[in-house]
């Protein structure tokens, strides 16, 4: 495989699912003597990723969620992606106008689960974390929004279905079940 890492199977995908690239570059470097720098390998999975965004497909329920509450709520992207990618992704799906702010993993010096992410978003907001809603769909996610003090909604899918999702104050199936009874019954409880 390409820089030296022996294999990459589907469940080390699975296990890196929700964490940083830094974290991923980081272990192969140490697990496979890779002789690249952690913003060196951060850096070639970006140029590769980023030819793949055209073919992201959408969570079920994306469009719907933010044409309901974009105009009524302020809304943040709090990505382990780095802010370039978030972005990309955004540009390609036509979605940057529903986000007053994105806040990229890049940003930010300690990575999910550590709350620092969710932290400078509620910042920038000036709210409390008692007036956060986080939808997450990995564990990691999850426990930063948790750890942040925040109300925290975990939305597995295929990749993530068997985290640990015990913190989640709501678990979905789709972001299409995200409603104003939900979002009532979070905020005021």
């Amino acid at each position: 495989m390409e820089n030296g890492v022996a294999e990459f199977t589907f469940e080390t995908f699975l296990y890196y699912v929700g964490m940083s690239n830094e974290k991923l570059a980081s272990d192969f470097i140490n697990s496979d003597g890779i002789e690249k720098s952690v913003s060196e390998l951060v850096r070639d999975k970006q140029v590769m990723y980023m030819e793949f965004i055209p073919n992201i497909q959408l969570c079920e329920g994306v469009h719907q969620v933010l044409q309901r509450y974009h105009k009524t709520m302020e809304l943040a992207v709090a990505s382990s992606s780095h802010q370039l990618e978030i972005k990309a992704i955004l540009e390609a799906k036509e979605l940057t106008g529903y986000f007053s702010r994105v806040v990229g993993g890049d940003m930010v010096d300690k990575k999910k689960p550590d709350p620092e992410i969710y932290l400078k978003v509620q910042s920038l907001f000036n709210v409390t974390a008692e007036e956060c809603i986080a939808f997450e769909d990995s564990a990691s996610g999850l426990n930063a929004a948790k750890n942040a003090g925040m109300y925290g909604v975990a939305i597995p899918n295929e990749f993530t279905r068997n985290h640990d999702f015990t913190r989640a104050d709501r678990i979905l199936s789709t972001l299409a079940e995200v409603d104003d009874e939900l979002i009532r019954q979070l905020l005021h409880s």
